[in-house]
């Protein structure tokens, strides 16, 4: 029953921390669902196509590094991921669109079919406000620290890694603690950021 109310009442506290950037321009670049509850809390269109997909860390490394570079390509779709656990049945290309943005997969797992996952795609791709952009990398399990400083380059400041791994000192890195070797859905269990990590002082003082 404690930590019921405690869950409840850190919800609270992380809802009335984001609505704070009710007048703050911002873009959220994720690798998977996390960044789209920023936008849910404050009612505010997506001006970005990281909604309703993952990457892996490696591939979202990449993205960041080439940013520009890597939004300039077409997505095509494939039918099968070259990371083996994504292959599995029930868990792949089986389930939802996989698509290929020149090396890097997408996997929309939120969409029906690949002209749903590549509207969706383009009518938030044109909305990306690059002046206001935030990347937000999520190691949901063990992550190469090359992957990491690839990821945090030489600017971090906009760049923020959330991961499990207690012993990890880098920049731009927060530790959330986790139980099990999966850091589970940081997007439906938002309150765990109360206390760690605090998006709209991140994104405030980055404008």
């Amino acid at each position: 029953m404690l930590s019921k109310v405690k869950r409840q009442i850190n919800r609270r506290r992380f809802k009335y921390s984001i609505k704070r950037l009710c007048n703050t321009e911002f873009c959220i670049v994720a690798n998977n669902c996390l960044g789209s509850r920023l936008y849910k809390i404050l009612g505010r269109e997506y001006n970005t196509p990281f909604v309703g997909l993952f990457l892996m860390p490696e591939c979202f490394a990449k993205l960041v590094a080439n940013f520009d570079e890597y939004m300039d390509k077409e997505i095509h779709f494939i039918n099968k991921s070259k990371y083996s656990p994504h292959n599995e049945p029930g868990r792949g290309a089986d389930q939802y669109p996989l698509g290929l943005l020149g090396d890097l997969e997408l996997h929309f797992v939120h969409y029906k079919s690949e002209q749903d996952a590549l509207e969706a795609w383009e009518r938030r791709k044109a909305r990306i406000d690059r002046n206001h952009m935030h990347f937000i990398l999520i190691a949901n399990g063990p992550c190469d620290e090359k992957v990491i400083a690839q990821f945090t380059g030489k600017a971090p400041s906009n760049k923020v890694c959330f991961h499990r791994q207690k012993n990890l000192k880098m920049p731009a890195c927060v530790y959330i603690p986790s139980e099990i070797e999966d850091m589970g859905n940081l997007y439906s269990q938002y309150q765990r950021f109360v206390g760690r990590f605090d998006f709209s002082d991140w994104i405030m003082g980055n404008r």
